[in-house]
């Protein structure tokens, strides 16, 4: 099975997942993450103003995709499969 690697972002840092469902965080990639959530509208700096703690990260997977795991994640905003 091919590896999946998933940007995600949310809102609330530390609350930020180490895993969900079968993804599990690469450390290392918040950066590429970040400018993944900017580009889909995710606007940290207003979020940041509005209170909250605002937070990017790359996860992998090697098994099967399940968006699902990562919609039912309450301090998950956004993804995007790369």
């Amino acid at each position: 099975m091919a590896v999946s690697t998933w940007h995600v972002w949310g809102d609330y840092l530390h609350t930020q997942p180490h895993r969900i469902g079968n993804y599990v965080l690469e450390p290392g990639e918040e950066r590429a993450a970040i400018a993944t959530a900017k580009a889909r509208g995710f606007d940290f700096d207003r979020r940041t103003r509005n209170g909250f703690e605002p937070w990017a990260a790359a996860f992998r997977s090697d098994g099967p995709d399940d968006e699902f795991a990562l919609a039912s994640c309450p301090t998950v905003r956004g993804w995007h499969k790369l």
